[in-house]
């Protein structure tokens, strides 16, 4: 029986519900109820005596005293992320009254103790629940109320907005985000690091963002249980089995699993499979029996995109901490991700701590046989871990010896296939005491492991956790894939082409019917399917006999494809849709990758772009390493050499094999261009400055990190764990409206491709890849029709004919809101997929182009949700609301004007006897819905007072320029009127004004107009005294700039 959470108590019963949960869930069973924030402070200060009674000789804190208290948490902890240090760090110094009952410290500094990690749900720690908090705000806004904030040792910690049934769990979020544009989360209540929106059907949980505008639903989360099933229901997450807001599991949540970002001055929260993950570590580590040399620690299976380098810190961290092993050694594939790794690990550090970078085999060996607490947690490769063994370190054996018996956990990143090899088993010798822990996204199965392979399970042990591409992908985190298979050959001729090699003859003719041979010949070309099905093992299926039933692509020779033709057929498709690929609606500028099957097909490729589209900025990437007893040295060294000449001349740079035989700073050039790194940070849209396509036969396919890189054109064959590695390097989220999905393009054995993605991510989704692979464009258009139809069926119901003006109600413009974001949406993803509004699939769809930019321009009618503006509509969906309407605003001016022309000819004052001009005006009065609804209204009124002959028009004036007279003029009348009446400056007030928009009022500036006004006329305006009408005048002066009253159209003459 569902509770009662409905109608107008609902919310006040669901909290009262939620706080009797949490009595229950070990937090304190005396709540603290409508108290102010003072009072809150006070109780702190309180607690402050209670867990530091030592060290101020029982003598409690001072009101003074505390003023300084709150003195360092406004300058030290103003920011989520240094308040997240303030909570989670040492004790802070304050200093006593020089006259205090402490004679001993009277006048001198002491430290005191906030808040430790490890001290939970014993001790001093205190749990105390404070309800219906008064919130003090900045002062142009009304105090508020807050519904549920926890409180640790007195410092709220976590916050609670609640909803009543029914409601969208986003209003309760947006209510946090506007109580941080009122200036809420500051001060004391600036210490909460993670909120909580809850409605009785929902919940979702972030980190405190600190500015308003840093709220961001995409990093949003639900809680999950340990099959990443997410957790709705209030209950489960207070007292069920996965109960993370109870005592001590919230404690844990704010003192193991929030991480403070200083290079991104961002606060982060676990999500629920990283915060299981690190259990399981920390958990594994803590049973460990040092000197069993059980190696065997388990791994993460944690899709790309997952958070694994926050996961794998927080893990190490905690296990030094915790004192579990005395090192934790980060291990990366490669050198050239030891200064990223180390750099990344050192952003999520605590104040005055570090992860120590490794810069030889030898710094690295001294780092091992340190005892310095700041180098418990090292950064390094496999490769120069690997290069510490007994046959190097014979001059030092004694300081290996030391090293080996040593705890030592290892946390290997991307531990896929390239960590099983020699190098890998050489750290596992030498470190014989260690514990191993991998991350991978792909692990190694039984189904999918290679002749003399291991699987990953062997390697490392038992699965800990998994986080799933599909997982991934459905809660936002990675982006799904667009495969598109492209066929250079017709799959008639390959049938026809294999047949006849098969019955070793060189045309039909040859085969003679009735034979076994014509038998053969029919199958293949008749019955035989391109691609063959594979069996639980991955191998080809046979038939009852043994025989392997191949599919067509399966006999084709490697050669195949290893020719010019193929070659520019492939560099004609990727030409032929390029611009539509690599330019984003709002025009963002994105990269692609090519990879091909060898590094001489890579270099014949580079060529041909080279010849085929020169303005393209198309370079190759691939080992540099020559083989001197190889026959054809001579000519990968010149096609290197080829290449980076080239790259030097469209950049400007000096690369060469003189000064980086292996050409390292090119690499790290390229792959900073990629991915706007470094020196390309601020690259933005700059062709000048971008790759367009790189070109690789393996690099850059694995471990690869670029949200600038949407598409991967694969002219090469890769099976399992290979193919998901590769396109994931196409799924890192920017924008949705401009990247909503990462495409890749099978060029070589296109069917054979199909089908091994198919079953990679049978395998690596877990049997659900729902929404892994998104629609097809047929699918796409059936989405827009039905989302029109829905648009439709919503201004029909305020009987708004051709869209020309916004619905009444809030519901339904937030409904349009939703349902319009997912046409633009789908429109996009369509047009990606070879929709054009006059090829076939444009007739497929139930609306014109023109009707798209008419509802475009009523999106963008719709209200900003500007939070504290005292409006009561309710807030949006929680949407990506960026728009590209330049072009089209263009096309409609463009199509208005020269209707507008007809009108403003001679003989003007005859329009109405003018059978011409008429049918102009009336087809201006069809086409107004693709202007703002202001925009129309004064439309309207320049048409009517044409027809009057009120508005004499000038031949050549345009119709825009006619509309903004008009505003302009009106807007100035109506100022003029509420500036006379209450006393300010009329031109600074239509200055700010103008420049205000629909954005939120600039307080700064609006406190400067309020300044110019005339006290002897505020006073008979308001009826009231100066303080009292300045009061007023804030909020009226507000809500009439912001509300936009001042575009009334009856002030036009």
């Amino acid at each position: 029986m569902p509770l009662p959470y409905t109608g107008q108590n609902g919310e006040l019963n669901f909290e009262a519900d939620v706080v009797e949960l949490l009595k229950k869930a070990r937090w304190e069973h005396e709540v603290l109820k409508n108290k102010t924030i003072p009072e809150l402070i006070d109780n702190w200060k309180d607690i402050l005596f209670e867990r530091n009674r030592t060290t101020l000789n029982n003598v409690p804190l001072s009101s003074d005293e505390m003023d300084r208290v709150m003195d360092v948490v406004r300058l030290q902890a103003n920011t989520p992320v240094k308040a997240n240090h303030f909570v989670n760090g040492r004790p802070i110094a304050i200093k006593r009254d020089s006259d205090s009952p402490d004679k001993q410290h009277a006048g001198h500094e002491v430290y005191l103790d906030l808040f430790s990690a490890t001290e939970i749900a014993g001790g001093s720690s205190r749990y105390q629940i404070a309800e219906q908090t008064y919130f003090s705000t900045d002062p142009q806004f009304n105090d508020r109320r807050g519904d549920i904030t926890l409180l640790i040792n007195g410092m709220p910690v976590i916050h609670i907005e609640l909803k009543a049934s029914g409601v969208n769990v986003y209003e309760a979020s947006n209510q946090i985000v506007k109580y941080a544009n009122e200036g809420v989360w500051s001060g004391f209540m600036g210490l909460v690091q993670v909120f909580w929106a809850m409605t009785p059907e929902d919940a979702l949980f972030f980190a405190n963002a600190g500015n308003p505008t840093a709220f961001n639903s995409a990093f949003f989360f639900r809680w999950g249980d340990r099959d990443n099933n997410v957790i709705k229901d209030w209950r489960e997450l207070i007292t069920g089995e996965y109960h993370i807001l109870s005592i001590p599991e919230a404690h844990k949540l704010v003192g193991y699993y929030t991480v403070a970002d200083s290079a991104k001055d961002v606060l982060k929260v676990c999500r629920s499979y990283q915060y299981a993950a690190i259990r399981a570590i920390v958990g594994r580590t803590a049973k460990q029996k040092w000197g069993d040399h059980n190696q065997l620690g388990g791994f993460i299976w944690c899709t790309t995109g997952g958070g694994k380098t926050m996961t794998s810190f927080k893990a190490g961290q905690l296990i030094t901490d915790m004192n579990l092993a005395d090192k934790v050694i980060f291990v990366v594939d490669r050198k050239v991700l030891d200064e990223q790794s180390t750099n990344e690990y050192n952003s999520f550090q605590r104040q005055g701590e570090s992860v120590c970078e490794t810069v030889s085999s030898k710094d690295l060996f001294n780092k091992l046989g340190s005892s310095k607490l700041s180098d418990r947690l090292i950064v390094t490769s496999i490769q120069k871990i690997s290069r510490i063994n007994d046959d190097v370190a014979k001059l030092r054996e004694a300081e290996l010896d030391v090293i080996k018996a040593k705890r030592i956990v290892f946390i290997i990143d991307e531990a896929h296939r390239s960590q099983f090899g020699v190098m890998h088993e050489r750290v596992k010798r030498t470190f014989y005491n260690s514990l191993f822990f991998g991350f991978t996204g792909t692990p190694i199965f039984a189904e999918n492991m290679k002749p003399g392979e291991l699987t990953t399970e062997t390697v490392f042990g038992d699965c800990l956790a998994i986080y799933s591409l599909a997982t991934g992908i459905r809660d936002g985190n990675v982006l799904g894939f667009w495969p598109e298979a492209v066929k250079t050959y017709a799959d008639k001729d390959l049938k026809e082409a294999v047949a006849l090699a098969e019955c070793h003859a060189t045309s039909k003719d040859d085969i003679i019917v009735g034979t076994d041979n014509w038998k053969l010949y029919r199958r293949l070309t008749e019955q035989t399917p391109m691609a063959s099905e594979l069996d639980d093992h991955g191998q080809i299926k046979r038939d009852k006999n043994g025989n392997s039933l191949k599919g067509i692509e399966d006999y084709l020779p490697g050669k195949q494809y290893d020719n010019d033709d193929h070659r520019e057929r492939v560099v004609e498709s990727i030409l032929k849709n390029y611009k539509t690929i690599a330019f984003g609606e709002n025009g963002t500028l994105f990269h692609g990758i090519l990879a091909t099957e060898s590094i001489a097909e890579a270099y014949e490729y580079w060529k041909l772009f080279k010849a085929m589209a020169p303005d393209l900025h198309v370079t190759s990437l691939f080992d540099p390493n020559i083989n001197v007893n190889s026959a054809s040295v001579f000519n990968k060294e010149n096609a290197l050499a080829d290449i980076v000449n080239d790259y030097n001349d469209t950049f400007g740079t000096k690369f060469d094999r003189k000064t980086d035989p292996k050409y390292t700073a090119f690499k790290k050039d390229l792959t900073d261009r990629l991915a706007h790194k470094d020196a390309y940070k601020h690259m933005g849209n700059t062709h000048a400055d971008a790759l367009d396509i790189v070109i690789v036969v393996d690099q850059l396919l694995t471990g690869f990190d670029s949200q600038w890189l949407n598409v991967l054109y694969m002219d090469k064959v890769m099976d399992t764990d290979n193919i998901i590695q590769a396109i994931s390097r196409t799924n890192r989220v920017l924008n949705n409206n401009e990247k909503p999905w990462g495409m890749v393009k099978f060029y070589r054995k296109p069917y054979t491709m199909k089908r091994n993605l198919n079953e990679a991510l049978k395998l690596y989704c877990q049997g659900d890849y729902i929404g892994v692979e998104v629609g097809n464009i047929d699918e796409n258009i059936d989405t827009l029709n039905k989302t029109y139809e829905r648009i439709c069926e919503i201004f029909a119901h305020d009987k708004i004919e051709n869209f020309e003006c916004l619905p009444k109600s809030d519901e339904d413009r937030q409904m349009f809101r939703k349902e319009f974001y997912l046409l633009k949406s789908t429109l996009r993803a369509a047009i990606l997929q070879g929709f054009k509004w006059n090829n076939e699939y444009g007739l497929k769809v139930d609306f014109t182009e023109k009707t798209y930019r008419i509802l475009t321009m009523r999106y963008k009618d719709l209200p900003s949700n500007r939070g504290g503006g005292g409006s009561t509509s309710k807030p949006g969906y929680v949407l990506d609301t960026d728009l590209s309407t330049m072009e089209m605003d263009k096309i409609d001016a463009a199509y208005l004007e020269a209707q507008f022309k007809i009108v403003t000819m001679k003989d003007i004052v005859n329009v109405e006897k003018d059978a011409k001009k008429m049918a102009a005006i009336h087809e201006i009065e069809t086409n107004l819905g693709v202007l703002s609804e202001i925009q129309q209204k004064y439309a309207c009124k320049i048409l009517e007072d044409i027809k009057k002959g009120i508005l004499g028009v000038v031949e050549g004036k345009t119709f825009l320029q006619y509309i903004q007279e008009y505003q302009e003029k009106a807007i100035r009348s109506n100022i003029h009127k509420f500036a006379e009446n209450v006393g300010v400056d009329e031109d600074e007030m239509f200055a700010l004004y103008v420049s205000t928009g629909k954005h939120a009022v600039d307080v700064l500036w609006l406190e400067r107009l309020e300044a110019t006004a005339i006290p002897e006329r505020l006073k008979a305006y308001y009826n009231a005294s100066v303080f009292k009408a300045r009061i007023k005048l804030h909020q009226d002066l507000k809500d009439y700039i912001e509300d936009r009253k001042a575009d009334e159209l009856e002030e036009v003459n």
